[in-house]
């Protein structure tokens, strides 16, 4: 910890000290000569998580630096705490829950060369076995928010609307070269010291989500790029803490997302508060078209199969969310399609929707939903 720094990794951390060992295992493997320190800020962790953390940060001095504070700050204030202390002419802020796959890191920081970049990411894989794509992180807007009433509203302002998003989404999918966005996934961003003291850290009120939503908006308006790297790979095993406490997560999001829009949007507030109400009074009353859309699968404890009626090829979007936006994607070819083991153990309990199409002109050809349970 005493030599020459190039990158400094931060990671918040909130009782997922499990996670967070497979993370910094993934990165040591994928590192190679690149001068790193890893900074692990402990937001209110529990006594057995912080005597845990303690110890691997003991075993692992040369890397790690182990930041305790024993109330819970939030995200933004947990970065922004490793930022005041990094070290490295580079940053990379980064979720406890991925794992960070061969060339990774390389690539990121070779794209920062671009000029005008301010801020580049990885593409970002759903399970082990990179089945799965996440989604690209589309900007927060007042329009996004509209389109969201509008596809409850019936199938066909969703079958248009959807498709929309698909085609940007095929496109962010299978795009080889370095491809520009509106803003970057919180699980992984890599900056330059530089820049941040520029344009500044985090977003301190913001309790949990959005801050990065933010970050990469102020950043877009000081004249910066950013990067999506197809080259870098990583895999994301998706709001692991927050799923620790859903209440408490779904009332920071509440409050997080006001605020947002609120700082960002504050002059269409009055006309997106009003359509909001009045298209979620229609989209309320016309909600059961969803249930005779889906083929319901029922009740499921492992994961499901699906059967196609023809060999062509396709991709398979899932989706917590009947509207399908956002949604994983999986690229394939066959007549079946199961859900990747791994994948199914770390999804929460709750109702889950499937649709296929077939690639050529993006034609449906199946339609599912089913309800998670534990065993």
């Amino acid at each position: 910890m005493n030599g020459f720094v190039k990158l400094s990794i931060i990671t918040v951390n909130h009782n997922t000290s499990d996670l967070l060992k497979e993370c910094f295992s993934s990165i040591m493997h994928v590192i190679e000569d690149i001068p790193f320190e890893f900074l692990v800020i402990d937001s209110g962790s529990n006594k057995g998580e912080q005597e845990k953390l303690l110890d691997f940060a003991i075993d692992n001095r040369s890397y790690i630096k182990y930041v305790l504070f024993k109330e819970n700050i939030g995200y933004a204030a947990g970065v922004n705490r490793g930022l005041d202390i990094a070290r490295g002419k580079f940053v990379l802020i980064t979720n406890p829950d991925v794992i960070y796959k061969r060339g990774s890191i390389n690539y990121l920081l070779e794209a920062l060369c671009i000029p005008g970049t301010g801020a580049v990411g990885p593409r970002i894989w759903f399970d082990e076995k990179m089945i799965f794509l996440l989604p690209f992180s589309e900007l927060v807007t007042p329009y996004t928010i509209f389109r969201t009433e509008l596809m409850r509203l019936s199938i066909s302002l969703n079958d248009l609307l959807l498709k929309m998003w698909l085609r940007t989404a095929l496109n962010y999918w299978s795009t080889e070269a370095p491809l520009k966005q509106k803003m970057l996934s919180g699980a992984c961003i890599m900056t330059r010291m530089d820049i941040i003291r520029k344009v500044g850290g985090f977003d301190e009120s913001f309790p949990l989500y959005f801050e990065d939503t933010d970050w990469c908006l102020r950043l877009r308006k000081f004249g910066y790029n950013l990067f999506v790297i197809p080259k870098s790979n990583i895999v994301h095993f998706y709001n692991q803490s927050a799923k620790q406490d859903i209440e408490v997560s779904r009332s920071k999001f509440d409050i997080s997302a006001k605020r947002y829009l609120k700082k960002n949007f504050g002059s269409c507030l009055p006309f997106l508060n009003l359509t909001h109400r009045l298209l979620r009074i229609m989209s309320d009353k016309a909600y059961s078209i969803y249930k005779d859309y889906y083929t319901d699968m029922g009740v499921l404890c492992s994961p499901p199969n699906f059967v196609f009626k023809d060999k062509s090829r396709k991709i398979l979007l899932l989706s917590p969310l009947e509207t399908m936006i956002p949604s994983a994607g999986s690229f394939f070819e066959g007549s079946t399609f199961d859900i990747p083991n791994d994948l199914w153990e770390r999804l929460g309990e709750g109702r889950y929707f499937v649709r296929a199409f077939r690639l050529i002109e993006l034609e449906e050809c199946g339609a599912w939903s089913w309800e998670k349970k534990r065993e």
